[in-house]
């Protein structure tokens, strides 16, 4: 019976293969017909290339880097259009030739490939000052920056990090900055000097940024890095809080006191010193030294705030929580 089946099955090939023989269609004539969205773009801007002629194939050559038809046999190679429609965006300005290359074969076997090309050239123009990330990688966190407006970027960092359970003070005078930025061709400087991924530079300074674009166009920034404020030191009836710092949230601050069993805290005066730039809050009321606060009070918000006094939109805020045990 084994036999037989397998008698069966080859005359069953053979029958497909004289009819797909005798079926064979002669590669029709092709025509490397196209439609292109631009041909003027911006770096990462995309192009679309509709395909509208015939071809049992399509293939597209882009023209940069390693798409090159031109050495297409030194390795260079281009992309397979699927469903007559290919998406492209180019990461480098410059002036590209694009090759549409259109095949068609016969049915059988794929035999008597005829071609037909068409081209056109693409131009990608590059103006982008526009730093999208500044950041800086100091072990074991990275820290951002935000843009509080067109022109200032703020990093905020703490005095000391918690590294292996250990306090571990932060040295802002030499550390290393990434810029993001949308562009390979966009060249940054720092302090009038060419940006350098391994150069150390000191955050406690304030930074001018420029980024100068391929096209010529440029645009200056700042770079303030503030430290999240905290007490230089302070205390309750006589007795001094201990600081609990945060691994995952730098700003927040929790400062313990052992105080006696009985202490009244809705009405205590805490003795507090801080920086010249700092202020302490409760909400939005300022806290002044020798001023009493209500500790029972859970839904008050505490916080230290410090801010530049040439502009008060750059700032650090530290939240803080005041804990209570007894003795």
């Amino acid at each position: 019976m084994k036999k037989l089946s397998n008698i069966i099955i080859l005359a069953m090939m053979a029958v497909m293969l004289a009819a797909c023989s005798g079926e064979n269609q002669e590669a029709r004539t092709p025509v490397a017909s196209i439609t292109v969205n631009a041909d003027r773009l911006e770096i990462n801007q995309s192009m679309e290339i509709r395909f509208n002629g015939v071809a049992d194939q399509v293939v597209i050559f882009t023209g940069d880097n390693g798409h090159d038809y031109d050495l297409r046999n030194e390795s260079n190679t281009g992309f397979v259009m699927n469903k007559g429609l290919f998406t492209y965006s180019y990461s480098v300005p410059g002036k590209f030739k694009v090759v549409c290359v259109a095949t068609t074969y016969d049915t059988y076997m794929g035999d008597n490939m005829k071609t037909d090309i068409t081209t056109f050239e693409v131009t990608v123009s590059d103006d982008v000052t526009t730093i999208d990330k500044v950041s800086s990688s100091i072990t074991p966190n990275i820290y951002y920056a935000e843009l509080i407006d067109d022109v200032n970027w703020v990093m905020r960092v703490p005095a000391k990090q918690l590294y292996n359970n250990r306090e571990i003070p932060l040295n802002a005078t030499r550390q290393r900055l990434t810029f993001e930025i949308a562009s390979d061709s966009s060249r940054i400087y720092v302090d009038n000097e060419p940006y350098a991924i391994n150069n150390y530079y000191d955050l406690t300074k304030v930074h001018d940024i420029r980024v100068t674009a391929n096209s010529g166009d440029r645009r200056d920034y700042k770079l303030y890095t503030l430290i999240y404020p905290e007490f230089k030191a302070i205390s309750i009836n006589g007795e001094k809080a201990t600081l609990t710092r945060n691994a995952f949230y730098q700003n927040l601050q929790t400062y313990t006191f052992s105080l006696p069993q009985n202490t009244d805290i809705s009405n205590v005066i805490p003795e507090f010193r801080l920086d010249d730039d700092v202020r302490l809050y409760a909400g939005d009321t300022e806290i002044k030294p020798g001023t009493a606060i209500d500790l029972t009070k859970t839904d008050v918000k505490y916080s230290l705030r410090r801010a530049r006094t040439d502009n008060p939109d750059i700032n650090a805020v530290s939240d803080v929580i005041f804990n209570i045990t007894y003795k």
